[in-house]
C-alpha cells in the first residue's frame, strides 16, 4: 500500500494564467486529512469557477509521482518546496499538449511504483525500469544520454581503469539508476548512501574507494562547502538512460494520451527545448576522454589532407611553370620559324591594313616596323593589280582560304612578282578576324619560265623549219618558172602580164610564211584580244601538216563561234605543242588525230573546250601527273621535255586548264578548257 508518511505531495498546476504551486508538508495523519479535505474543497471550487476548465471540460488532474535526489532529472534544492528537473518538465509538456493539469508527488522509486500499482497515482516519471518491472507496468521510454562522474580520494587512487575496478568498493547515492549503464560490476562491492553528501563522506573516510555521481556541479558544491578537498574527479563516461513514463498495467487509454502528447511535443520542438534546458552544457574533458581517438583521427586526416593539398598545389604550380616554359619555348620556335622564313608573311585585316610582318617583308617592302603605323596593301601593290588584290581579299575573308599572283613594289621601287597563299585566323575567341598571308617571291622563277618559253619557241621554229622550207620552196619554184618564161621572150604581152601577177602572188605568199616564222620567234609583250579558237586551231593544223606524213587528222571546227580572250601567238604556240606531242606519240604510220571544239557551261560559267585525241601509245598512269613538269621526257629520244610545260603555263595564264586523259597503249586525249569571251 502507498504510505502517506513516506513521501511528500508537491502540486504543479499549468493553465493560461500562470502556474500555481501549493506545498503541503504532511506531518501526521490528522493534519494531512484536514489539509487534504480543505485542499480538495478549494481545488474543486477552482475547477468549477475557472473559465474553460472544470468537470464539464473533462479536465481531470493528472497525479504524477517522481523520485527526488536525482539531478538533473528530478530533485529539490535546499529550502525549495517544489520538485524540478528534466522528468518533471517532460511530463508537464506532455500534459500541456493534452490540456491537463498535473500534480506531482515525490518519494522513493519503490513507494511510487507501489502507489501506481494500487491506483493511488496515475503516472510515475523519471524511473529506470528493470526487466522484471517492465512486465508489471505499461510505459513509454525516453532514451537520454547522461554522464557518470567518477571520484576518488587523492591519497588512494589517482586514476581509474577498467582493470582496476575488481575488488573495489563503490558508493552511490540511493535512488540513482546508474547501476546498469554499461559498467562491468563483477568483483565490485556496491554501497548505497542515503544521499550524495553521505556518499562523499564515505569516500573521504576511506569506507569506499570510488564514488559515482550524477551531477558535477552538485558534487563540486558539496566538496567545497564541507571541505572535502581530498576528493577529486578522475573520469567521466557517457551512458544511455532509458527514462520511463510508467502507467498501471492495462491503462491503455492514458498510455495512448501520453503517447500522443509525446509525439506532439517532439514534432513541434518543445521536447527539444526541454533537453536543451537541462543538457545543453558541454563537458569538453568528457568529449576528449570519450572521443579522443576519433578527434585525433580526424585531426590526422585533416593534416594528411593539408599536406596532400600542399603537395598537390606544389605539383600544380610546377606543372603550370613547366607548361608555361614549354609554351614560351614553342612560341619562340614558331616566331623564329616565321621570322627566318624566306617568304614574306603578313597579318592583314578585312580592310586591307597590315598588322604584322616578318623580317623578310621588312627587308623587301616599304613596311614600317612600328605596328601602330598600319600600312595598307594598296600602297605596296602595283597599281594595275590593286583591283585584283581587293577582289582577292574579299574572297579570302568570305571563304577563309585563297591564293593569288600579283606584283608588289619593293622599297627601291622595283616590281616583285609574288605568289600569295592565305588563310583567315581569329585572335582569341572574340578577337578580330585576320588573314595570314604567305607571299613567295617568284620574280626569278617567272624569268626562268619566260626563258624556257622562248627557248621552246626557238625549238619549235627549228622543228618547223623543214615544214616552212617546203612551203617556201613551192612559191619560189613558181616564181622561178615564171621568171624563166619571161626571160625567154617567147611570151606575148598578155602572158607576160599573167606571169608577173603570179610572181607577185607567190612572193607575197612566201613573205607571209617568213613573217609568221619571225613572229613566232619574236619576244615581246603579249596583246590580249578576243579570238575565235577555231581559227587558231586551223592555223596550227596548217603549220603541222608537213609533219603528219601518213597520219590522218580529222577536225570538227566551225568558224566564228568559239570566242576566247587571249594572245593569238601564245595560244598558237600552246596548241602546236599539243599537236606535235600527239604526232610524236603515234608510232610508225597509219595513226589518227581528232580535233574538235565545243561550248560548255559549268555552275553558271561558260567555257570553250578543245579536244585533241590521238591513237598513240598513251601515258603510263604513274606519269600522268608529271607530264607538265619541265624536262620530263618519259624516255623519248627527241625534244627536251618542255613543250607540255610551256603549253600548260600558257593555258593557265589565260585562266584555263589542261586535263590529260590517257589509257596506256590506247591513246591520249588533251582536254583544254578556256573561259569563253563574248563575240565581237
Amino acid at each position: 500500500m502507498f504510505q502517506p508518511g513516506k513521501y511528500t505531495s508537491n502540486t504543479i498546476r499549468s493553465n493560461g494564467y500562470g502556474t500555481c504551486y501549493t506545498l503541503i508538508n504532511i506531518m501526521d495523519n490528522k493534519r494531512f486529512k484536514i489539509y487534504q479535505c480543505l485542499g480538495m474543497l478549494f481545488f474543486c471550487l477552482f475547477l468549477v469557477l475557472k473559465p474553460g476548465t472544470g468537470f464539464g471540460n473533462d479536465s481531470k488532474v493528472l497525479c504524477v509521482g517522481v523520485p527526488t535526489g536525482f539531478p538533473p532529472f528530478s530533485f529539490k534544492g535546499k529550502g525549495e518546496y517544489r520538485v524540478r528537473g528534466y522528468a518533471v518538465d517532460v511530463i508537464t509538456t506532455i500534459s500541456d499538449m493534452n490540456h491537463r493539469n498535473v500534480r506531482f508527488l515525490v518519494g522513493d522509486p519503490e513507494d511510487l511504483l507501489a502507489a501506481l500499482r494500487f491506483g493511488e497515482i496515475d503516472v510515475v516519471s523519471g524511473i529506470v525500469l528493470s526487466e522484471k518491472l517492465k512486465q508489471d507496468f505499461d510505459f513509454l521510454e525516453l532514451n537520454v544520454f547522461v554522464k557518470r562522474f567518477f571520484y576518488v580520494k587523492k591519497t588512494k587512487i589517482d586514476s581509474i581503469k577498467q582493470e582496476d575496478l575488481p575488488g573495489k568498493t563503490v558508493v552511490v547515492a540511493r535512488g540513482q539508476p546508474y547501476m546498469d549503464l554499461g559498467l562491468d560490476w563483477q568483483g565490485l562491492t556496491i554501497v548505497q548512501a542515503r544521499n550524495l553528501l553521505e556518499a562523499l563522506q564515505m569516500l573521504n573516510s576511506n569506507h569506499a574507494q570510488i564514488m559515482i555521481g550524477t551531477s558535477e556541479r552538485v558534487v563540486n558544491y558539496l566538496v567545497e562547502k564541507h571541505g572535502l578537498t581530498d576528493i577529486h574527479q578522475v573520469g567521466v563516461t557517457m551512458g544511455r538512460l532509458p527514462l520511463a513514463i510508467i502507467v498501471s498495467k492495462g491503462n491503455t487509454k492514458l498510455l495512448k494520451q501520453l503517447s500522443v502528447g509525446l509525439g506532439m511535443a517532439i514534432s513541434d520542438g518543445r521536447l527539444g527545448k526541454v533537453e536543451a534546458k537541462w543538457f545543453s552544457s558541454r563537458d569538453w574533458a568528457f568529449v576528449w576522454s570519450q572521443y579522443r581517438i576519433y578527434l585525433l583521427g580526424g585531426a590526422f586526416f585533416l593534416l594528411i589532407l593539408m599536406i596532400g593539398f600542399i603537395i598537390w598545389n606544389y605539383m600544380l604550380k610546377s606543372q603550370v611553370a613547366r607548361i608555361t616554359r614549354d609554351l614560351h619555348i614553342s612560341e619562340q620556335r614558331y616566331r623564329e620559324l616565321i621570322e627566318s622564313s624566306p617568304d614574306m608573311v603578313f597579318l592583314i585585316n578585312p580592310q586591307g591594313y597590315i598588322h604584322l610582318a616578318n623580317n623578310t617583308a621588312y627587308e623587301k617592302l616599304p613596311v614600317d616596323r612600328d605596328c601602330e603605323k598600319k600600312l595598307h596593301m594598296e600602297s605596296i601593290v602595283d597599281p594595275p593589280c590593286i583591283q585584283a588584290m581587293t577582289d582577292f581579299l574579299k574572297m579570302l575573308f568570305k571563304t577563309g582560304y585563297g591564293s593569288n599572283e600579283t606584283r608588289l613594289i619593293s622599297y627601291d621601287f622595283r616590281l616583285i612578282r609574288v605568289e600569295m597563299i592565305a588563310a583567315t585566323i581569329r585572335l582569341g575567341s572574340e578577337g578580330e578576324q585576320l588573314a595570314c598571308c604567305f607571299a613567295r617571291d617568284i620574280t626569278e622563277r617567272k624569268r626562268l619560265e619566260a626563258e624556257l618559253v622562248q627557248s621552246e619557241k626557238l625549238a619549235i621554229i627549228g622543228k618547223m623549219s623543214a615544214c616552212l622550207a617546203h612551203e617556201i620552196n613551192n612559191p619560189i619554184g613558181i616564181v622561178l618558172a615564171h621568171t624563166e618564161d619571161i626571160i625567154s621572150g617567147e611570151l606575148d604581152l598578155e602572158e607576160v602580164n599573167e606571169s608577173l601577177h603570179s610572181i607577185q602572188r607567190n612572193a607575197i605568199r612566201a613573205g607571209q610564211i617568213t613573217e609568221s616564222l619571225l613572229t613566232q620567234a619574236s619576244f615581246k609583250d603579249n596583246a590580249f584580244k578576243n579570238l575565235d579558237l577555231a581559227d587558231v586551231l586551223e592555223v596550227c593544223i596548217h603549220f603541222i601538216k608537213p609533219k603528219l606524213k601518213n597520219i590522218s587528222i580529222h577536225k570538227n571546227l566551225s568558224s566564228c563561234q568559239y570566242f576566247v580572250h587571249g594572245d593569238e601567238i601564245s595560244l598558237q604556240q600552246a596548241f602546236i605543242n599539243l599537236l606535235l606531242n600527239a604526232i610524236e606519240s603515234i608510232p610508225g604510220t597509219g595513226g589518227q588525230i581528232n580535233v574538235q571544239i565545243e561550248h560548255k557551261a559549268i555552275e553558271g560559267h561558260f567555257f570553250v573546250e578543245a579536244w585533241i585525241k590521238d591513237t598513240g601509245k598513251g601515258i603510263v598512269n604513274k606519269d600522268i601527273k608529271r607530264i607538265f613538269d619541265p624536262f620530263f621526257t618519259n624516255g623519248k629520244h627527241r625534244g627536251f621535255g618542255i613543250g607540255l610545260f610551256v603549253a600548260y603555263h600558257i593555258i593557265k595564264k589565260h585562266g584555263g586548264e589542261i586535263i590529260p586523259i590517257s589509257v596506256e597503249k590506247a591513246g591520249t586525249v588533251m582536254h583544254v578548257r578556256l573561259p569563253a569571251a563574248k563575240k565581237e
